[in-house]
């Protein structure tokens, strides 16, 4: 009995001698938690503007165009343009003549000229032998008078018809030619539309749901689709609100200036400039997504909480908050990859 007894105050004598050294190498659970460096910036107030994505074509502004017309039925022999083509005061456009129709108006017009001034001469002959009266003078001067308006008012609507060849008022480009050789055509039908000048509009398809928040005056950046084409300044200067059956948008109208470099029928994309808003706004480095859905970390007594997020418009590196933040709290702006809820957070400064 007297040796075991030995043997467990030895033992009992080397745990005493051991036992500081144990308690310096056994780790310490709280000297040993994990934690990350990071950056926090608070909440604050923010003016945003928001840009609105939209495509388009550009097209020439119907506000310059001119349709040309003849005052008499013409027959259509060569149209000498085609859609696209630049030409110059005065060139040939379309080579026409007058249909028969016409000519034998023109004529008859011309006989009936000469018959009332035939009886005029010899109405006044007769009164000068007292053999017709001054009402009968009258009479044949109103008709001679008649005739002749008549006759001159067809002979000028078919005096740009005699040369046979209708030419251009002024310089432009041919936008759209609606006669084709062998056309008899009325007067007044459109035959050809001259776009004056250089002046250019770009119509941009919305959607239907963001049509609202689109107003007239608000700027516009127009660039073509090819990459690092220029990027051209405009302002929305008409809302047509309907939808277009065959896109399903809407459609508003963007002035461009005369020395813009798009050709019409060109595509482009336009940033929209959108009316700002004054909201909550965090740096878009603070924003992260977990299954397309947005959230950021926030500093509550040192550690880190997750707040999930409705986002606003994003202006540049600021990311506006609907909803999920409030103005004043301290969000993590760098180091918030890594981070789990709970999470204890240094900043700098803090070992």
């Amino acid at each position: 009995m007297t040796q075991p007894r030995h043997r467990y105050l030895q033992r009992f004598a080397t745990t005493l001698v051991l036992a500081p050294w144990l308690a310096v190498s056994l780790p310490n659970t709280a000297a040993a938690e994990v934690s990350a460096k990071v950056q926090l910036q608070d909440v604050a107030v923010h003016e945003l503007h928001e840009d609105l994505r939209a495509y388009g074509t550009v097209e020439f502004d119907p506000q310059g165009a001119q349709t040309l017309s003849l005052q008499a039925e013409a027959l259509i022999q060569q149209v000498l343009v085609a859609p696209g083509q630049e030409v110059r005061k005065g060139e040939g456009l379309l080579r026409l003549n007058p249909s028969s129709n016409d000519r034998q108006m023109l004529e008859q017009a011309r006989i009936n000229l000469r018959f009332a001034e035939e009886d005029l001469h010899r109405t006044e002959s007769l009164l000068s032998r007292q053999l017709a009266t001054n009402a009968q003078l009258a009479t044949a001067r109103q008709n001679r008078d008649k005739a002749a308006a008549d006759y001159h008012a067809l002979a000028t609507r078919l005096a740009h018809l005699q040369g046979g060849v209708l030419r251009a008022p002024g310089n432009g480009v041919i936008t759209q030619v609606f006669a084709k050789a062998g056309d008899l055509v009325p007067a007044g039908q459109a035959l050809i539309q001259l776009q004056k000048g250089r002046q250019m509009r770009v119509v941009l398809g919305i959607e239907a749901e963001d049509l609202a928040r689109v107003h007239v005056g608000d700027d516009v950046r127009v660039q073509s689709l090819e990459r690092g084409s220029a990027v051209i300044a405009g302002k929305i200067r008409q809302i047509y609100a309907q939808v277009d059956p065959r896109t399903h948008l809407a459609q508003a109208v963007v002035s461009l200036p005369a020395d813009s470099p798009f050709l019409p029928g060109s595509m482009v994309s336009a940033q929209i400039r959108l009316r700002s808003l004054r909201m909550p706004a965090v740096p878009d480095s603070a924003v992260l997504t977990d299954k397309g859905r947005p959230y950021a970390f926030i500093a509550v007594h040192g550690r880190a909480q997750r707040r999930w997020l409705e986002l606003g418009p994003r202006d540049g590196h600021w990311q506006g908050i609907r909803s999920g933040l409030q103005v004043g709290e301290a969000v993590v702006t760098l180091g918030n990859y890594e981070l789990h809820e709970h999470m204890l957070l240094r900043t700098d400064g803090q070992p």
